[in-house]
């Protein structure tokens, strides 16, 4: 009888410890779920608040920005759509101690691997982006890189924008390399004596025009 008993209580223990465990995971999984729904609209809010947008997309921005820009969620996606911007690149002409020219730009599609080619191509979407000092400063430290990895004596840069073609010039006939969708900024001519002086010095340009 006393063992009937004994071996009834760990069946009568699991009993009431199961619907605890149950419970639980019902609350893990809902509140789980509701962080997932939660985290997909904060990341989709970012984009949506770019103009045009409306005062919804950009309250919905304003409450959600916190949280993703803690988890630094709020990527360049408007970058891809629904209307995808142009792009920067720089372009350079140095000149060596013997009269020999070099011409190139960056990024460009010889540069591998891929995670290479995007280090270039923010560089020049970071320089498109800057003004004033800052942006000067930038553009010497860039033509002083190019002329010591060329061993060139003069450098001239130029910022080139690259107007994205839209659907409607492409079905018209367009390309995506049209004349006119490309505009270039004269940077600047640089010496390498002028240079190498120091990287915090005030170095002189002379116009690239």
């Amino acid at each position: 009888m006393t063992s009937d008993i004994t071996a009834m209580q760990p069946a009568s223990s699991a009993s009431e410890v199961k619907p605890r465990r149950r419970g639980w995971s019902l609350a893990g999984f809902v509140l789980l779920n509701l962080w997932i729904v939660f985290h997909l609209l904060a990341i989709v809010s970012a984009p949506l608040s770019v103009s045009p947008s409306s005062n919804l997309e950009r309250g919905l921005w304003m409450t959600m920005s916190p949280y993703v820009q803690i988890l630094y969620q709020n990527n360049g996606f408007h970058f891809f759509a629904p209307n995808p911007e142009g792009s920067n690149s720089v372009r350079y002409v140095l000149e060596f101690e013997d009269g020999r020219t070099l011409e190139g730009k960056f990024p460009n599609r010889d540069i591998s691997p891929r995670l290479l080619y995007h280090r270039y191509f923010m560089l020049s979407e970071t320089l498109g982006a800057l003004g004033g000092e800052a942006r000067e400063r930038m553009v010497r430290d860039f033509a002083r890189q190019l002329c010591r990895d060329y061993g060139a004596e003069r450098a001239t840069l130029f910022l080139e924008w690259h107007e994205l073609a839209r659907r409607e010039r492409i079905l018209a006939g367009g390309s995506l390399f049209d004349d006119d969708l490309y505009q270039v900024t004269p940077l600047g001519t640089f010496t390498w004596d002028e240079l190498s002086k120091s990287s915090n010095a005030n170095v002189a340009t002379t116009s690239a025009e």
